[in-house]
């Protein structure tokens, strides 16, 4: 039986937070998708410190989608603290997920070993599509690999 780590987003728009969860939901994702608000909510719940320190109930994730422009800390903030984290897994697949184009802070962000960059569709068809490649590329391939 294979272990369903669940995708970790990281999102503080609650609008795109039902999109995404319901895109994965149609695509029919086995992973759970556990939601924080915020840069230093993500990085609590990578370290399994605070209201995410039960790995039962908060298992270390399979796939991190990551918004870049969040309160408290962004984006940008937690790649950094990530960069400077080694005892954090390196296998954890870094996937940006931005309403906008941002060059300037995508280009740092590939410098910091994300694997892929996507600017949110403005239509769900599109946000399903892309979240249905996410899931086959990065969590199918993890879910047959360990079976």
């Amino acid at each position: 039986m294979s272990n369903h780590s669940p995708v970790l987003l990281a999102e503080d728009n609650p609008n795109d937070v039902f999109l995404v969860c319901r895109a994965f939901q149609e695509n029919q994702t086995l992973n759970p998708v556990q939601c924080v608000r915020n840069g230093e909510e993500a990085i609590q719940y990578l370290t399994g410190e605070g209201p995410y320190a039960d790995r039962a109930a908060y298992p270390f994730p399979a796939l991190f989608l990551l918004d870049l422009k969040m309160p408290v800390k962004d984006g940008l903030e937690v790649l950094r603290w990530l960069h400077e984290h080694p005892d954090i897994p390196r296998k954890l697949p870094v996937v940006i997920l931005s309403s906008t184009e941002l060059p300037n802070e995508t280009q740092i962000a590939y410098a910091m070993d994300i694997q892929a960059c996507i600017v949110k569709p403005l239509s769900y068809p599109e946000l399903r599509e892309k979240i249905r490649i996410l899931k086959e590329y990065w969590l199918d391939y993890e879910a047959g690999a360990s079976a």
